[in-house]
């Protein structure tokens, strides 16, 4: 609708509800009056938003509120009451299963007033989760909202209602600020929301409970006292006089202080808003309990968040401080936030782990398969293929496009498919990439999350313009869409940052294709360069950094020796072989020596590295590529000795933390079994390890042993030795 067709139905309606809060409340008629001020500055807003064609919210088309009232069979007022992950009947797909406490009913009838299922795509079961893009998420205990549900669409759930559109069938409330939001719609008030579903469903609501929290909310929004007795005490109004840093990034662990005054000796029930990335800071997302390091009257000191309320990432824009007594202040200044990589939330939110890939397939990456309906487009194929190119090259992730896939589901099944959609997309979303993650525990008993599989699933009902051409008025360039979609299987999460590739929306006409060396490029080198180029303890071999394909190490002619090799070469300088000071590479003099280089450009993509002036003993050697910007990506380190009389042993060695190191030379593949003894021969644990043949290095947990002597009894086919540890 036009902004000119708008406004005079717009002062018709205001003039008409203003006047009647006039004559029976003077309270009411300011309440009203404040109400549909900021509900015409949001009417013009919109209006300037139509006319610049505003981006999608990531590939969600927004969904006419009309179409959603009558496609839903049940609208319902409701609060999440809590979450349980389960398996679909097949195995293939988590879903979270949520209970609904309903207080209104808006359309539809109830079977059960108790409780209603929802039932959500992606979650947790155990250490196994899926995270899916463009798709609601699973909803926190506690919030509030309008929920357009139609019965659950998938094969293999329990009955139960799923939202209709996904995220777009949701219309959440914010309590604290006394708004409403959906992805693509902000809303003035709660009230408004609900008034328009109501009008829309053409029944009155049918209230069957009391919401006190809400009745709570809207008071406060109203300027009146709360229902329940409070001190009389006056507090200071918070004020926000300073942050810093004033650029940072989300998900990293990046700490940001605030400083000010009135914020409180503790934080409560408060927090720290910042915009939410997801929907271009349209709402905003509170840091989880865990974020916050410390509150005092004066500063507060918070982690800046990618995976925050409701799972959305803070995103560039104002900062706000809500103290314990519900009383908020926001900065003058906006935070920029760079780069955001995705944090993975244990089942339990204790704690956030930044995932890490892990090399699947022979060339040390990671194998995307297209379906048989992708395949067959071959301009989307290309398109797509320039994408995972530019990823591969500007960020060293190894990626490479194998065979055709056997089918089109979408699904966990250790297949990376790339698909066009066969009826399981949610209405109005136009694509989504499907992350699928396996935790372990590495030897220090700590959950690490890595990504097993990645899937992505376009819509074929828009006007994609597949290129190489740029897209014209009207189309959506499915180039800027697929490299977007990579930037998620890197696990970089939504900016706030028009020009970035992994800017929150795309809009019709726009070419997004490059990359933002600040920005998309730096985010994905720290996810590799800190998690997924070095092994982590458990998941399975690092990945290697592309160009690479392979990496062995072995001893040619008593020489330590990197044998390599590399597949279409790009922003490389060349190879640099690198030893380590000693076996123990965490202590204070256990660095790393450059000990031969090689350029990179051999046109048969073979290369051979070796160390001429071997040391005695057993040393890690790690390989790094030079990049033309100066920097340098290592693969993980392998352990390397000429020492062919070489012993098992152990390091450190005394121990004095809960881990140690057993050096293992073997001949043959097998298993090997581990005792420890303490000095009076007391059996104390034991476990049975597979090695292979060659020298191995494994991580032993000493967890519980007091001080004091203890025997390692190494047991296998050919027998056993025995190795003194001093525990400190």
């Amino acid at each position: 609708m036009a902004f000119s067709q708008s406004v005079p139905k717009f002062w018709r309606l205001a003039c008409r509800l203003v006047g009647q809060a006039a004559v029976h409340s003077p309270m009411r008629f300011f309440t009203h009056l404040r109400s549909w001020l900021l509900g015409l500055a949001l009417a013009v807003a919109a209006s300037r938003v139509v006319a610049q064609q505003a981006p999608l919210p990531c590939l969600l088309l927004p969904l006419p509120a009309a179409e959603r009232v009558q496609a839903a069979s049940l609208i319902v007022e409701a609060e999440v009451l809590d979450a349980h992950g389960e398996w679909d009947a097949s195995h293939t797909h988590i879903f979270t299963r949520q209970r609904l406490r309903v207080f209104r009913v808006l359309k539809g009838t109830l079977p059960d007033t108790a409780a209603v299922p929802l039932v959500v795509e992606g979650g947790q079961v155990g250490l196994a989760r899926q995270e899916l893009t463009n798709t609601l998420r699973p909803l926190p205990v506690g919030q509030q909202g309008i929920f357009f549900l139609v019965r659950t669409p998938w094969a293999g759930v329990a009955p139960a209602y799923a939202a209709y559109a996904s995220s777009q069938g949701v219309i959440t409330y914010d309590l604290a600020q006394g708004t409403a939001a959906e992805p693509a719609r902000p809303y003035a008030t709660w009230a408004e929301a609900s008034q328009q579903t109501s009008r829309l469903s053409g029944r009155p609501p049918q209230e069957l409970r009391a919401n006190p929290r809400l009745q709570a909310a809207a008071r406060r929004a109203a300027g009146l006292p709360a229902a329940t007795t409070r001190s009389t005490l006056q507090v200071l109004a918070p004020v926000i006089t300073a942050f810093s840093p004033a650029q940072t990034t989300a998900g990293t662990g990046a700490v940001l202080t605030i400083q000010g005054s009135g914020f409180g000796a503790s934080r409560g029930s408060g927090g720290v808003d910042f915009r939410n990335a997801d929907d271009g800071g349209a709402t905003t997302t509170r840091a989880l309990a865990r974020d916050y390091l410390s509150w005092s009257d004066t500063q507060i000191q918070v982690r800046v968040p990618s995976l925050a309320t409701s799972g959305h990432p803070a995103g560039t824009g104002t900062v706000g401080v809500t103290t314990a007594d519900g009383s908020s202040a926001t900065s003058a200044a906006a935070l920029t936030i760079v780069y955001a990589l995705s944090n993975i939330d244990d089942a339990t939110g204790a704690f956030a782990d930044r995932p890490n890939h892990v090399a699947t397939n022979a060339t040390g990456g990671l194998t995307f398969r297209f379906s048989p309906s992708f395949a067959a487009n071959a301009a989307a194929g290309a398109a797509w293929q320039r994408g995972l190119a530019q990823w591969r090259c500007a960020t060293g992730i190894n990626w490479e496009v194998g065979a055709t896939a056997t089918g089109n589901a979408i699904a966990s099944d250790n297949t990376n498919v790339v698909a066009f959609d066969d009826g399981t997309l949610p209405a109005r979303v136009l694509g989504r990439t499907t992350s699928y993650y396996l935790g372990c525990y590495n030897a220090q008993r700590e959950v690490v999350f890595y990504v097993s599989e990645i899937d992505q699933q376009f819509a074929t009902s828009l006007p994609f313009q597949f290129g190489p051409g740029l897209a014209g008025a009207g189309q959506y360039d499915f180039e800027s869409v697929a490299v977007h979609e990579l930037g998620h299987a890197q696990q970089l999460a939504h900016l706030i940052r028009p020009g970035a590739i992994m800017h929150y929306g795309v809009a019709p006409a726009a070419n997004l294709r490059t990359l933002s060396p600040a920005s998309d490029v730096a985010g994905g080198r720290l996810v590799l360069r800190t998690r997924s180029f070095r092994s982590r303890g458990c998941g399975g071999p690092a990945m290697l950094p592309a160009p690479l394909t392979a990496l062995v190490a072995s001893v040619v002619s008593t020489l330590p020796t990197l044998s390599f090799s590399t597949r279409a070469e790009c922003f490389l300088n060349g190879f640099v072989l690198e030893r380590s000071a000693g076996i123990d590479t965490t202590t204070a003099g256990g660095g790393w020596q450059a000990v031969a280089t090689t350029p990179a450009g051999v046109a048969s993509g073979q290369y051979v590295l070796a160390d001429p002036r071997p040391l005695g003993g057993l040393h890690y050697y790690r390989l790094g590529l030079r990049r033309p910007d100066g920097t340098t990506d290592y693969a993980a380190p392998l352990p390397l000795t000429t020492d062919a009389a070489a012993a098992a042993s152990v390091f450190p060695n005394p121990v004095a933390g809960n881990q140690l190191q057993l050096v293992y030379p073997v001949a043959a593949s097998g298993d090997l079994v581990l005792r420890f003894y303490d000095e009076l021969g007391r059996y104390i644990r034991g476990q049975r390890l597979a090695v292979q043949a060659g020298l191995n290095v494994l991580t032993l947990d000493v967890t519980g042993f007091r001080p004091g002597f203890y025997i390692l009894r190494l047991t296998t086919d050919q027998g056993s030795s025995s190795l003194r540890v001093v525990r400190l």
